[in-house]
């Protein structure tokens, strides 16, 4: 009777052991409850098994956030990662398109008030509001998905249009061109998160937030004359990013931003005079946009 008991209680232990599972966390806190067969040093192999098919499997580590092996039908305590091995840095770069999001009526009113046609007048700004940005942004990954890093943005857009204009002297009418060149510099410290899509698909979810100094100037020419306007403020800038991996350091991405700054106060030189203004605030000049740029990044320092 106690050598049946005996082989009962070896036998059940065989099958605890043959069926039990190791579990593997992802950064998305997915579970993947399977068999560990290898852990390399950037690398986990494993096997899973699904309506009795098996299948083999293998994860970076850098998305593994903790596993648990079992052994001899004993659970361990879940075997936590030490901020296993992952890029470190990552440095991105984009380029792309910007709209403004200030209403033009105003301004509008003001050029047809000159004797500019409306629709010239529309025209003009519609053409001011669409621009060309880029930016470069360096980021320092505390985890695999929270950083921290700096940001530098570029905006640039110009319109011109030629017409007649009264210059309010009750005599005259001149035909002249009035054209704008406007550039914005932006950098800010900024937070960075990312977010893993699936257990081993090769795609990112990504967002940042910063803050920052944004500095404003605008080349002007109006009745032959030139103007120069420049101006600073805080700024803001928040984005949400897709990126594809080609290789576990580089990837490829597309990025939507909102921006966020207005100049209160402007500084105006016409060659030998300068004159700083406190705009009123229906006049704040608002240099907010929304921006969709593709850009490349690069993953370095695997510590």
């Amino acid at each position: 009777m106690k050598k049946n008991l005996l082989i009962s209680i070896l036998f059940l232990g065989l099958l605890l052991t043959a069926y039990s599972q190791d579990k593997i966390i992802t950064v998305n806190n997915d579970t993947i409850e399977c068999k560990i067969n290898k852990i390399s040093h950037s690398t986990i192999f494993f096997d899973i098994t699904s309506k009795g098919i098996k299948s083999t499997g293998k994860l970076p580590l850098n998305r593994v956030l903790n596993y648990t092996v079992s052994q001899k039908a004993t659970p361990e305590k879940p075997i936590y990662v030490n901020t296993y091995n992952f890029e470190r840095l990552r440095f991105g770069m984009n380029e792309g398109l910007g709209y403004l999001l200030a209403s033009s009526k105003k301004a509008e009113k003001y050029m047809i008030s000159q004797g500019l046609a409306a629709d010239k007048a529309q025209s003009y700004y519609r053409d001011l509001k669409s621009g060309m940005n880029a930016y470069a942004d360096l980021t320092c990954l505390i985890t695999p998905i929270f950083g921290a890093g700096i940001k530098y943005k570029f905006f640039d857009t110009s319109s011109s249009i030629e017409g007649f204009f009264d210059p309010q002297d009750g005599v005259h009418l001149i035909y002249t061109t009035y054209k704008e060149q406007i550039y914005v510099n932006y950098f800010g410290a900024m937070v960075y998160y990312q977010q893993f899509i699936g257990s081993q698909e090769p795609l990112r979810l990504n967002s940042t937030c910063s803050i920052g100094l944004a500095t404003y100037r605008n080349e002007a020419e109006y009745l032959n004359g030139y103007f120069l306007l420049t101006g600073k403020n805080l700024g803001a800038d928040a984005s949400l990013g897709l990126e594809y991996f080609i290789s576990r350091w580089f990837s490829v991405g597309t990025d939507l931003t909102a921006f966020y700054s207005s100049i209160r106060k402007v500084k105006i030189t016409d060659g030998s005079n300068t004159t700083k203004v406190d705009l009123e605030k229906e006049d704040y000049e608002n240099l907010s946009r929304l921006e969709l740029s593709i850009g490349i990044r690069f993953y370095l320092w695997n510590k």
